[in-house]
């Protein structure tokens, strides 16, 4: 393999020069206020027994958003939605579902959808 002329561009070393003065800005900055790593949660955030919790409460069908908004209110927190509707949407699939799906963005319990289909 030829190197003729691959470290000889006279730009590529002036680009990675700036790239030392960056690096080297960052070293800096990082020495002279090193920042702290944050603690671990102590445990993950309780989004499943939430959204089962209000379920059991309202004791029917909701939307998504109705949970989310239920969920955050019972447990004082703020909720990401995008947690709220992850665990929706997983727990409602495969062979022993937590939630049933009866409609757009409608969810219910597994058990009480099962009590309620059984004639």
């Amino acid at each position: 393999m030829e190197l003729n002329g691959a470290r000889s561009n006279p730009r590529a070393g002036v680009e990675l020069s700036r790239l030392r003065d960056v690096q080297n800005r960052l070293l800096q900055k990082a020495a002279a206020n090193p920042m702290e790593p944050r603690p671990a949660p102590v445990r993950p955030s309780p989004v499943l027994e939430t959204i089962t919790r209000v379920l059991e409460l309202e004791n029917r069908p909701m939307r998504a958003r109705e949970i989310y908004s239920a969920a955050e209110e019972l447990l004082g927190r703020p909720l990401l939605w995008k947690s709220v509707k992850g665990t929706l949407f997983n727990y409602a699939q495969g062979r022993m579902p937590q939630f049933v799906r009866v409609g757009r963005g409608l969810y219910t319990l597994a058990a009480v959808q099962g009590a309620i289909s059984k004639p």
